[in-house]
């Protein structure tokens, strides 16, 4: 790639061999782009996500406007879900760069967090996804963070109840791409472990983890980051069932 702001051409050449490494046979067809948009928007390339959206638009399946819009929604879920991690600005930034190239026809107005509530019902939802991505391992974190206890509620209330527990755009597997993507790129070890074993614990082989890994990898490479830090799936596997 070049050595300042990356081409179009470069871009498209990375997320077409994304699209090719993705294990798509087992996970799916429509989800290599949920982890390049979290990766390279984590990897400060925000602006790259209206690339993103211009390759996908382009294709057969999406020549109507309200295919349009049902993918705007999936990756604007990828980007709401990804503040969850690496913060708001560069988001936002991504969902602006969307803005400026999508058509008026294709545009969706729907909202998908209007009816949304703190409370019971939302502590429960977040702490029961909470429970299958980190099972008895959370008892551990609890105990540090009962000295940080605004930080105990961010995670039940917000991190897992308000973002990364709703499913109604985006199911599990694609959160955990978001999450594991997201926090991988910034090369921060821990967290990398602990999602790199919570996307085992919902179902996702062993070795299609190995192999998400090594597509944010790429976008890594692309962003000229060295993720010199984190953890593989072999080295976190034993805690699997814990």
């Amino acid at each position: 790639m070049s050595l300042t702001t990356p081409t179009k051409e470069e871009a498209i050449a990375l997320f077409g061999s994304i699209e090719k490494h993705f294990p798509a046979k087992t996970l799916g067809s429509d989800k290599w782009f949920i982890l390049a948009l979290a990766a390279i928007v984590g990897g400060g390339h925000p602006d790259l996500a209206a690339n993103l959206y211009l390759h996908l638009t382009a294709r057969p399946e999406y020549q109507s406007p309200d295919s349009r819009k049902a993918l705007v929604r999936r990756l604007r879920e990828v980007l709401i879900k990804l503040v969850s991690v690496v913060g708001v600005p560069k988001p936002i930034d991504a969902v602006f760069s969307i803005a400026g190239v999508e058509r008026e026809e294709d545009k969706d107005y729907s909202f998908s967090r209007e009816n949304w509530q703190s409370g019971e019902a939302n502590r429960k939802r977040g702490r029961d996804w909470l429970d299958q991505i980190y099972k008895a391992n959370h008892t551990s974190t609890e105990n540090t963070l009962a000295a940080h206890r605004d930080f105990s509620w961010l995670s039940i209330e917000i991190t897992y109840g308000l973002y990364l527990s709703d499913h109604t755009i985006l199911d599990g597997v694609d959160t955990e791409l978001v999450v594991l993507s997201g926090i991988m790129i910034q090369n921060l070890p821990r967290e990398t472990g602990w999602h790199l074993r919570g996307t085992r614990r919902i179902g996702v082989s062993y070795d299609d983890v190995e192999t998400i890994q090594q597509c944010i990898e790429k976008v890594a490479a692309f962003c000229g980051l060295q993720l010199t830090r984190v953890p593989r799936v072999k080295d976190i596997e034993h805690e699997v069932v814990i």
